[in-house]
């Protein structure tokens, strides 16, 4: 603890009640959160079971588990650590019952969420055959996350698809309901559903932890807020880890208000912050300053380094994004020459898409590379298939998984027979309705035979799983189902799936050496709650990703790209402050991943929905002191950074002001557009005309929406 500069030894020695840390990118956020724990145990004597800390990633939270462990010489200590849903898991492991589900519940992952949405949609005849299964899928997510139950959605529907939805809704909990099935969103709503409904269990929880703690506050939405009351509503002692200026989820529900008005809700709260940077360069925080200032939306504060001033940020100009990402390249072959790892140096985009020119540029190059956040390996699909046998031996109730893989390798049961078990079956699942000689007796000779011996296999396998660990268990299933063969016979991509088996086997034969638990439900647990950022690669390759998955790390070269208007920020935030100011933290969170040296690329050209768009440099550009940077690429071919942006977009885009340019003359009222994400709609507004052109475009699946003329990204029709 000596080690601790002045602000973190007051956030870990803080008495009891409402703390909010303040903690800026790079300040030793991890290194208070662990003291912090040291110091209730060791010094004030807290029982560790008394503990309970919520993480951002199960990454996080085990690394927090391992220091504290190691620092108390002890292993397996008995706080609670973990994500809001890893805590959740493990509170309805044991209290679902309270509110009539079995405890040894299915955990339903993204895809067989959007699954059982698909299958519903199909099945129902709820005539939204145009409607996206994705997005119906998204909606009841919100509404989850919301509390908001289908009889609320179908009382304000606004129309036909909304009150179709709200049944839709009321199938899909149902189905889960039947399917003794959490999704992933459930593992929290229903926590708070189980502490709503049994004030008991909520104030026996309440009441063993003392001193309840959040890291990456920022990042919590109004339902992970509810549950953090509750936790805390005995003790009254909340520690709460956070920096406004890194909130960058509001996409994905959270809600920077949680953070920003702590101190109003908790009037007696003690508010500490952490400011000195242990990271980056001051030219680095320098400019991630000056960029950050411009929101209003935060409570300030100014990183500062002893790292000394460090490098000026390059800032490169290409024509064109193959152009950008061949600069991408050669300035990570040039960091390499330098001495730098490939692994100290990671790449970073707004989209998934801009990935494509990179990963094609570095292909060229010969540069070895790792995409965090794309397909992972759990997503793949023999995985999928594999862990749907596990998923269906672990909760035979399970008709999701049951659906994917009763033919799979075929074996000669096909929708003809599917059909008639879910009219022969009275209410019960799919797999047990198999196990009822009435319900076998409707089917022919040849059907029963098949229906039989897939009922017979799965009991073999339930009773492996009574008996057997997860290797175990898996290993049976690829050598009784034939799934090596059945792979086989496709040459063009057997290898690699091969592969991806053996590598699931080793994951399983690892798990079960490191775990004291090793059955096949607790393995389900473990992978049903990996992220992004637990499956990276300790590697020696250059890391792609996403700017929102680049959250909590850090490199010592760090290189932006796409920083162009409609891109970084991004052309749907343009008319909400609130957005914007989102995409601004976005870009401050990439700059402060950064340990030495920063770049930053921006291209004049992209190509976007099949055709080439020119692009005006990202406003935030503007906002990095120039005396910070060096400029290079086709720099004679963009106006200044420091001219005000208004003026800079009319200049390029408008020649004259006021006059209308010819594209826009097909802005009109009635005019037919097609939009990538929102599909085909109809303008029904127009406002003003040039470069302050605005239209509202109202689509059948997502209502009314506002946009800037000039960044539109429309097909008309």
């Amino acid at each position: 603890m000596s080690k601790l500069n002045t602000q973190q030894r007051q956030a870990v020695f803080s008495g009891d009640g409402y703390v909010l840390v303040l903690a800026g990118a790079g300040s030793g956020k991890t290194k208070v959160l662990t003291e912090r724990i040291l110091y209730l145990i060791k010094e004030k004597k807290v029982s560790p079971e008394r503990i309970l800390a919520f993480t951002f990633t199960n990454k996080a939270a085990g690394e927090m588990r391992a220091r504290v462990e190691a620092k108390l010489n002890v292993r397996s200590l008995s706080f609670w650590i973990g994500t809001f849903h890893a805590t959740g898991l493990r509170i309805l492991r044991r209290e679902a019952m309270n509110i009539g589900f079995k405890n040894n519940f299915a955990i339903y992952d993204e895809d067989d969420s959007f699954r059982l949405v698909k299958k519903i949609m199909k099945e129902g005849n709820w005539k939204l055959n145009e409607y996206p299964y994705a997005s119906a899928r998204n909606k009841i997510s919100n509404w989850k996350n919301k509390l908001v139950s289908p009889d609320q959605v179908q009382e304000n529907a606004t129309d036909h698809i909304e009150e179709q939805l709200a049944e839709i809704y009321r199938a899909y909990i149902s189905s889960l309901r039947k399917c003794n099935a959490f999704d992933f969103d459930d593992l929290i709503t229903k926590t708070v559903e189980v502490f709503t409904a049994c004030p008991k269990v909520k104030n026996r929880y309440a009441r063993q932890f003392k001193y309840v703690m959040v890291d990456e506050f920022q990042d919590t939405n109004p339902i992970q807020m509810m549950m953090i009351e509750m936790l805390s509503s005995n003790s009254g002692n909340l520690f709460v880890v956070g920096d406004e200026d890194q909130s960058i989820y509001g996409w994905r529900g959270a809600t920077v208000e949680n953070i920003l008005q702590f101190d109003n809700i908790y009037s007696d709260a003690e508010i500490i912050r952490l400011e000195k940077n242990y990271r980056s360069t001051n030219t680095i925080l320098e400019a991630a300053n000056a960029v950050i200032a411009n929101n209003a939306g935060r409570k300030g504060k100014v990183l500062w380094s002893k790292n000394g001033e460090g490098k000026p940020l390059q800032i490169y100009y290409a024509d064109d994004e193959r152009e950008e990402a061949d600069a991408v390249r050669e300035t990570i072959i040039g960091l390499i020459r330098n001495g730098f790892k490939r692994s100290e140096i990671a790449v970073l985009y707004r989209t998934n898409a801009q990935s494509r020119a990179l990963e094609q540029s570095m292909n060229r190059g010969g540069l070895p590379y790792q995409i965090i956040g794309g397909v992972r390996f759990y997503e793949r699909k023999e995985i999928k298939d594999l862990l749907g046998y596990l998923k269906l031996i672990n909760n035979p109730t399970d008709d999701v998984n049951f659906l994917r893989i009763v033919n799979l390798p075929r074996r000669g049961i096909g929708k003809a027979s599917i059909e008639e078990l879910n009219k022969a079956g009275s209410g019960e699942s799919l797999l047990l309705s198999l196990r009822d000689k009435k319900v076998l007796e409707r089917f022919s000779e040849s059907r029963r035979k098949k229906l039989d011996q897939f009922s017979t296999m799965m009991a073999g396998f339930e009773l492996d799983a009574r008996t057997g660990n997860a290797y175990e268990v898996l290993s049976e299933v690829i050598s009784k189902t034939g799934y090596r063969e059945y792979l086989r016979n496709e040459p063009q991509t057997a290898q690699v799936r091969l592969e991806n088996i053996e590598e699931l086997l080793n994951e399983t034969r690892r798990f079960v050496s490191d775990s004291d638990e090793s059955s096949l439900a607790n393995f389900l647990e473990e992978i049903a709650l990996i992220s992004a950022v637990d499956t990276m690669k300790n590697e020696e390759v250059v890391s792609l990703m996403t700017l929102h998955n680049s959250k909590g790390l850090e490199y010592r070269a760090i290189l932006i790209t796409g920083l162009e208007e409609g891109l970084l920020p991004h052309y749907s935030s343009f008319d909400n402050d609130s957005e914007l100011e989102e995409e601004r933290r976005l870009f401050y969170v990439g700059m402060t991943r950064a340990k030495e040296l920063l770049c930053i690329f921006t291209a004049s050209a992209r190509m976007k929905f099949g055709n080439w768009q020119s692009n005006l440099p990202s406003r935030f550009l503007g906002e990095i002191p120039e005396s910070l940077t060096n400029e290079v690429g086709n720099v004679e071919k963009v106006e200044s950074r420091n001219e005000p942006f208004q003026a800079l977009t009319a200049k390029r885009r408008f020649p004259e002001e006021g006059v209308t340019s010819a594209g826009d003359r097909r802005f009109k009222m009635g005019a037919t557009v097609k939009h990538p994400t929102y599909g085909v709609g109809k303008i029904k507004k127009v406002e003003g005309s040039s470069k302050d052109m605005k239209v509202t475009v109202y689509f059948t699946e997502h209502g009314s929406k506002k946009f800037l003329a000039c960044y539109a990204p429309f097909t008309f029709i």
